[in-house]
């Protein structure tokens, strides 16, 4: 049994070294996030659960995952599709839809976002002005 808190020193530290590129590509724009491999990650079939801390007003892009997910509000709020999340609100996506922006409201937000597989994990598609753009941290 392992116990882990965001308010612990070096918590998002944690990250599993294959998923660093997902982390440091949240850091610029002031967001974190923990990814906790629930299997083996040579499994291709791994899911896995991340923690995302956004600040207040942080925006992420609109994406989709190749992956079933399901992403629950656990602090603060988020404007997603036209609704506001709060704590306990849960959405869900099946692979390939899109989703987003998500905007966290003036306190920011933590969520806790759950995919069925590690292959979901760091490869996104975007929908941008010029179309949908893939992108894989890893």
């Amino acid at each position: 049994m392992a116990y882990y808190s965001p308010r612990d020193p070096g918590f998002w530290d944690l990250e599993p070294d294959f998923l660093r590129p997902v982390q440091d590509a949240c850091k610029p724009f002031d967001m974190n996030i923990l990814h906790f491999v629930l299997g083996d990650p040579e499994d291709p079939h791994t899911p896995v659960a991340a923690m995302l801390k956004l600040p207040p007003g942080g925006v992420i892009a609109r994406h989709a995952h190749s992956v079933t997910r399901f992403e629950v509000v656990v602090q603060g709020s988020i404007l997603v599709d036209g609704k506001t999340l709060l704590p306990g609100d849960v959405m869900v996506s099946p692979p390939g839809e899109f989703y987003g922006p998500h905007v966290a409201g003036s306190e920011g937000a933590t969520t806790v976002e759950v995919f069925s597989s590690v292959q979901g994990t760091g490869n996104v598609v975007y929908e941008t002005t010029e179309g949908r753009k893939p992108v894989s941290y890893r």
